[in-house]
């Protein structure tokens, strides 16, 4: 394969200095700089498996321990009356629903879980959810069932620190933000999402194992 050359002045001058001497708690030269912006990308896409699969699994065990034990099609049924979500997630549901009819879509509640965001999820852990959802018979376990703490015990703010945190790193993946250098390590990281997965599946798990690259691409830290 030939060998590609790059201008690294001309590279630094597109992607801006004062973007990458964001690094320079870590690099110090152009090239060091340039080294460690390209790791912080490889990190960064990398956790993109771990991220979708994450977050497909919470929607989805969320809303079959929900449709199972409270209510059946259940975000078509709050758009005909709001009895679960509060406020700032109704309206949530709604722009998803509008975001739908301007696309031509058919509502549907699948296509409605499908446009909720991240963090509406997320916050369905917050305590004024606990009475709507968390303390309904069976639906921690529905959820998580490879939770091995009493489940009475169960507190929902250790889940939803947890949450915040990966919610933090997903948005400042997607705003092409640092995250090899914060105060938790990109392998921390990986491991909170890991964990979360393992409480709700562990096929999820094996199959992440068959498709991440995560471990390979974080041993190339320079």
């Amino acid at each position: 394969m030939q060998d590609i050359r790059i201008d690294n002045t001309e590279l630094t001058s597109i992607l801006s200095l004062a973007r990458l001497s964001s690094y320079k708690n870590e690099a110090e030269t152009t090239d060091e700089l340039l080294t460690q912006y390209t790791y912080n990308i490889k990190v960064s896409e990398a956790f993109y498996p771990v991220l979708a699969l994450f977050e497909i699994v919470l929607r989805n065990k969320i809303c079959s321990a929900i449709e199972k034990l409270i209510k059946p099609n259940w975000l078509m049924a709050e758009l005909e009356k709001q009895t679960i979500l509060r406020n700032e997630e109704y309206l949530k549901l709604i722009e998803a629903k509008e975001h739908l009819i301007k696309n031509n879509k058919k509502i549907t509640n699948d296509r409605l879980i499908a446009e909720m965001t991240f963090g509406f999820w997320v916050y369905l852990f917050t305590k004024a959810y606990k009475p709507r959802l968390w303390d309904k018979k069976h639906f921690f376990e529905t959820v998580f069932p490879n939770y091995k703490t009493n489940k009475e015990l169960v507190n929902l703010t250790l889940l939803q620190d947890d949450l915040r945190t990966i919610l933090r790193l997903r948005n400042r993946i997607f705003h092409h933000e640092i995250i090899t250098n914060g105060r938790i390590t990109p392998m921390q990281n990986y491991q909170i999402i890991l964990n979360l997965i393992h409480l709700m599946s562990d096929d999820a798990v094996k199959y992440l194992n068959q498709i991440s690259r995560f471990e390979a691409i974080i041993s190339q830290k320079p």
